[in-house]
């Protein structure tokens, strides 16, 4: 004898009393057509209670809209629940690519470094058509192992601006703790080489850099860069690059290329003097661009310094006319 399973003998049983039901209130006369009906109606639950163990229910229907019309896909609601907008958007941000870092974001090499004595230069200043005195003091404190450099340029006896950075001296060289930069007739601004904490802050701008091994001001980096080509044994090849990250004094920040022009002449005090020249060319629109003559003879100090800004007539020029070094 042949058992039904469970949900098929339940599915007769409520036939049968349909059929009964049916027999009861429309006569003998419909009852063999009612079975074979019966009958069928047992094989069609049997296949949809079969279906409906395998087979997900369909998902409900969604209404016709304009194919012209453009719609993003809706999400299941597997997927995403539709009262969380919030969570869709961070999701899709998560799974974006991440943006390429410029160069600028690279870490400079460290190089070794032999600082030069202590020094007071003087130059002639010329500036956009006028002319001043501008003094360098550089400030080898090595018993201490620190530091402090200060340029600062006058016109008919006004000074016009004073940069000064101060810290300390490690491994790589200078590593500025502040620098500060004032001009005529505006605030100072100042740039903090925070060691402890590992960033680099300003005085106005809300910006932040990570501080790295390095890492120079808008004046320190032209010791540093003597420095390093004091502890070489071998002059630099003409093309030859070397990169310091440097930090300005109103939130600026990025690594600066120097590239070797080779030996050149510069006159000082009247007289022929081979020296190293070096140029930062602007990246940027209203970048600045950088010249300086390193003297080999003179512990690779400055002899000469330009600066210009793209896309401006406003120049910086400093040709040394007096170099006292300390013993």
């Amino acid at each position: 004898m042949r058992i039904l399973p469970p949900l098929t003998a339940l599915s007769l049983v409520l036939l049968m009393h349909a059929a009964a039901w049916q027999g009861v209130a429309g006569g003998a006369s419909a009852g063999r057509s009612d079975l074979v009906v019966s009958a069928m109606q047992v094989r069609s639950v049997e296949a949809a209670a079969a279906a409906a163990v395998v087979t997900p229910p369909p998902a409900p229907a969604v209404p016709r809209r304009d194919a012209s019309a453009r719609t993003e896909p809706r999400p299941r609601p597997s997927d995403t629940p539709t009262d969380t907008p919030t969570l869709l958007a961070a999701a899709r941000a998560a799974s974006a690519p991440a943006a390429a870092a410029p160069d600028d974001a690279e870490i400079a090499p460290v190089y070794p470094t032999r600082l030069p004595p202590s020094a007071v230069l003087r130059f002639d200043l010329r500036r956009s058509g006028f002319s001043g005195r501008s003094e360098l003091q550089w400030q080898n404190l090595n018993a201490q192992g620190q530091y402090q450099v200060r340029l600062e340029g006058s016109v008919a006896g006004f000074r016009v601006f004073t940069w000064a950075s101060q810290g300390r001296v490690d491994k790589a060289g200078i590593a500025p703790l502040r620098f500060t930069d004032e001009r005529r007739g505006k605030s100072l601004q100042a740039a903090n080489f925070q060691r402890e904490a590992g960033k680099i802050t300003f005085s106005g701008p809300s910006t932040e850099y990570p501080l790295v091994a390095g890492a120079q001001d808008r004046l320190s980096w032209m010791i540093q860069l003597g420095a390093v080509l004091s502890a070489r044994s071998a002059p630099p090849a003409a093309g030859e690059r070397l990169s310091f990250f440097v930090a300005g004094a109103k939130g600026e920040g990025e690594v600066w290329h120097f590239v070797s022009q080779g030996l050149q002449s510069v006159n000082v005090q009247d007289q022929a003097t081979p020296a190293w020249r070096f140029t930062r060319e602007p990246r940027k629109p209203h970048d600045t661009r950088i010249e300086v003559w390193l003297d080999p003879v003179r512990h690779f100090l400055p002899v000469r310094y330009r600066q210009s800004s793209d896309g401006s007539n406003d120049v910086l020029d400093l040709i040394l006319q007096e170099m006292q070094i300390a013993s």
